[in-house]
């Protein structure tokens, strides 16, 4: 007798506990989680060219806030170079905090945290002050 397993790919697993981690994070910041690409939620819309991760509301201040989670095999990838680009030049289009860029959280294992800062770097985006890496 065999048995049949699914086997979910250990960097899926890694990216799903990477967008819970992002999900606690903000609402322990008190944000609203809106959209997320993880369990019940629904799921982001695009934005640009590529859904993120996360869309959170912080009620407040009337701003939104996007979460991108990335294992580190995925900051060489062209899809990551354009979602970190599209994402870090959002502007709230309107309410309070109009004009004013999204925060950006990108979680990455705590072991590609300097390669996260260098693909910045590379990017030109180091220097942005909505972007905001956290590595669990």
């Amino acid at each position: 007798m065999t048995s049949k397993q699914t086997c979910v790919p250990k960097n899926r697993e890694d990216h799903k506990s990477l967008v819970k981690h992002l999900i606690d994070h903000f609402t322990s910041l008190g944000l609203e989680i809106q959209y997320a690409n993880y369990d019940k939620y629904e799921k982001p819309f695009v934005i640009n060219r590529h859904p993120p991760d996360i869309i959170a509301f912080d009620r407040t201040k009337h701003l939104g806030y996007i979460g991108e989670a990335k294992v580190c095999t995925e900051l060489e990838e062209q899809r990551t170079k354009e979602q970190l680009a599209d994402f870090s030049n959002k502007l709230m289009r309107s309410g309070a905090s109009e004009r004013t860029h999204l925060p950006l959280f990108i979680a990455v294992p705590h072991d590609c945290n300097s390669k996260m800062i260098q693909t910045l770097k590379t990017l030109q985006l180091d220097s942005k002050e909505n972007i905001h890496v956290v590595d669990f």
